[in-house]
């Protein structure tokens, strides 16, 4: 679905958002010209979906204000930020990975990792990105 901001330019709205292909599309009221963003994260993705489909009001806002591609950075930075922390924790305290580290066994050292990874993510992507709450 897009959402498009009521501030228009040349018949064209100033700010969208294709939740779809997580697409940001600025038109530039000083140059005319279109720019585009484009986010590959699974946490944006299923944060967008989440939006569209409880909250399209407050995402509509989000976009009419212009805040939509500062808002979606901020949370792709935040969510990064806390699944490398907890996935960190996590390397550190866990035996396996720390003996497969210690003998140096990269392929346990890297299976052992991505599936600390995958856990976090799933975990930071329930607690971040379904519950968010600031606009």
């Amino acid at each position: 679905m897009i959402f498009k901001s009521k501030q228009i330019l040349n018949g064209k709205p100033v700010w969208e958002v294709d939740t779809d292909t997580q697409t940001v599309r600025h038109r530039n009221p000083k140059t005319g010209q279109t720019e585009r963003f484009m986010f590959h994260t699974d946490h944006i993705k299923y944060y967008l979906y989440h939006m569209e489909e409880k909250r399209p009001e407050l995402l509509q806002e989000i976009v009419d204000k212009g805040e939509i591609y500062k808002h979606l950075d901020e949370i792709d930075i935040k969510v990064t930020d806390a699944v490398n922390r907890q996935t960190e924790l996590l390397m550190e305290s866990n035996r396996d990975y720390q003996a497969a580290l210690m003998t140096g066994d990269l392929n346990k050292v890297g299976a052992i990792g991505n599936m600390l990874r995958s856990q976090v993510q799933n975990a930071v992507n329930d607690a971040m990105v379904y519950l968010w709450r600031e606009v």
